[in-house]
Order: C-alpha cells, then structure tokens, then sequence
C-alpha cells in the first residue's frame, strides 16, 4: 500500500498517444486530451472534481516533459518487462497486507489501468538518478562528519534521572541541595513535578533524540553522575543527572551516513533536474481546465467555480 500511495505522490503517469476528446493542454508539441486525463480516474466520470483532473493533468504535462528529455539526454526507455516485474511486486506486496492492486488505485482515485504508467514512470526517475550521480564524487568526510555529529541524539542512549520545577531558581535550590549532600532521589521525590517524582526522577535508558532537543543535548553533554542544571525546555526547568550513556561510534555507522548522503545528493539532482527540463518546456493548458503555472514551482491550478 505505501508504495502505490509513494507512486501516485509522484505526479507522474505516461501520456496515452491514443485517447480522444477535447484538447486539455500541449507540451512541446503533443497534445493531451480530455480522454488521457480521464482513462486514469476511478469511478463515475460524470462527477469528476476539477481540482483532481487539474492535478491528472499536471502529472500527464511532467511526464511528457520528463520521459522524452530522459530518452533524448540520456538515451532511457523502460521495457514492458521492466514495467511487469514491478506490478507483479507491488501486487505482492499489497496482497500480503490483505488489499489488491485495484482497491489500492481505487483508493486514490485511479483506475487500474493507470498502475503501468505510474510504475513506468518511476522507472525513469530511477534511471535518471543513477545517470545523474554515475559521476558524482563520494561525500566527503566534512560533510560524513557533519552528518554524524547532527544525528548524535539519535545515536546515543543515556540512562538518566531529572528533577522538574516551574522556575529556574528552584531548579538551582534542588542542585544545591544534592550537592550539599542530599540524596538525587528524594529531592527528586520531594520536588519533582512530572510523573517521575515517584521514582526519583528515573527516566530510565533511552536515546537522547527521544527527549526535547534542550534536555538532549544536555544529557549528551553532561559529565557522568554528576547533577547538571537547570536545563529549561518546553515543560520548565531540570537538573539531570545521567547515570549511563553509550554512543554509536562513527565508525559503526559510517556505512549508513555514506548511503544516506548519497541519496540525499541523486534527489537533489534528480529535483534540479527535472525542475529545469519542466521549466525548460513550451506547455499551454486550455483556460477550461485550469491555468499552467511555474512559479513557485511546476503546477496546473484548477479553474475558478
């Protein structure tokens, strides 16, 4: 299901150079008509909301655009083959959840037949994206670096305790007192606002992306059994005290970041390219059905009711 849902977020379904009807809008030459945009909607055709056949036939003008500047620039078609092997996954996998192919069109508003023609479509993107980065330098260990040390929450687990106050002066009275002497726990106990009062302030082990980014950072930073504060955050002021913490060394998720930075990179050329090849293109959309629009990004907007 999620990615029949992914797909048809996409925007992108093949232009059918056989539907008729009136003309709804041309690119680069090639006409799109009333039959196009409808051969790819579920249901009853005479109750079609204009904002969903704007939105068909903003995703029929993208992929015009996209499929022949991918075969022209970059030599891509996908084959029949190509496209039957990845229904016959995808319906695996929507049967495996209990639902089929058709209910799951359905369910956005698509008819079965447009399920090759989006699966095509995402085809070509992919193939773009390896073209697009076959030559991209791997990333280097500033950015790796980078990348590691703005998931360090999320690669940390810390055992800790914290005590809650309204005010920072409280929060300043409570670390007094434990470094005067008194146990964490019962001033905890004594003073604490939050549900964890009742066990001394235990928030037991956790990584440290799970807390409010203030108290995070702060359990990251702090020296170990040693009561820090006051941390404010959203619900008031903390003293903390982290009792474990255990990091992910770079090391172990080198692989990872590498993998995920690569990615990041094929979208983004992948975006820019696309945007380009879009606003690179001669399209008119006939006044009936809605207005073309490039800015602030690609889009047919549907007709004023």
């Amino acid at each position: 299901m999620k990615r029949i849902i992914w797909l048809v977020m996409a925007l992108a379904i093949v232009v059918s150079a056989c539907s008729g009807g009136s003309l709804v809008a041309t690119v680069d030459g090639v006409d799109i008509k009333s039959g196009d945009v409808e051969a790819l909607i579920s249901g009853d055709l005479t109750t079609v909301d204009p904002a969903l056949f704007a939105s068909l036939t903003q995703t029929l003008i993208l992929h015009q655009v996209v499929s022949s500047n991918a075969e022209e620039e970059f030599g891509i078609s996908i084959t029949d083959a190509e496209i039957e092997e990845q229904i016959a996954a995808l319906t695996s996998q929507i049967e495996a959840g209990g639902g089929t192919l058709e209910a799951a069109a359905a369910g956005e508003g698509l008819s079965l037949d447009a399920v090759p023609l989006i699966v095509e479509e995402d085809l070509i993107e992919q193939a773009i994206g390896t073209a697009l980065t076959e030559s991209a330098p791997d990333p280097s260990e500033e950015d790796v670096l980078a990348a590691y040390n703005s998931a360090i929450q999320s690669l940390t687990e810390v055992c800790a305790s914290h005590i809650l106050v309204p005010t920072e002066e409280e929060a300043q009275a409570a670390l007094d007192r434990i470094e005067g002497g008194e146990a964490f726990e019962d001033v905890a106990a004594e003073l604490g606002t939050d549900g964890t009062a009742e066990v001394g302030g235990d928030l037991g082990c956790a990584p440290a992306s799970n807390y409010v980014p203030e108290f995070g950072i702060a359990t990251i930073e702090a020296e170990l059994n040693v009561p820090t504060g006051p941390v404010q955050s959203q619900f008031g002021f903390h003293v903390i005290l982290v009792r474990e913490r255990t990091e992910t060394a770079l090391d172990e998720v080198r692989g990872d970041i590498v993998a995920s930075l690569r990615d990041q990179n094929r979208n983004t050329l992948l975006g820019d390219w696309m945007l380009a090849a879009i606003s690179g293109a001669d399209v008119t959309v006939e006044e009936e059905y809605g207005t073309w629009e490039i800015d602030p990004f690609p889009a047919v907007v549907p007709p004023v009711q």
